[in-house]
């Protein structure tokens, strides 16, 4: 039977930055395969919705107005 050490703070943040570290790449990764796979099928849907509830030559009258 081994006797468990107490870790000081600073031992604890040092091993917990290092268990981040080691993983982060992994998680940016992911991170951006999502956001490129949720971009593809999101953007289109949202796009088309808006383009629905505002007509396009109502969004030509707005931006000849505007200026």
């Amino acid at each position: 039977m081994s006797k468990e050490q107490a870790l000081s703070k600073k031992d604890i943040n040092a091993r917990v930055d290092s268990i981040v570290n080691a993983k982060l790449p992994d998680l940016n990764r992911m991170a951006k395969e999502d956001l490129d796979y949720r971009t593809a099928i999101e953007v289109k849907v949202k796009a088309d919705s808006i383009l629905q509830a505002k007509p396009i030559d109502s969004l030509a009258k707005a931006s000849k107005t505007k200026h």
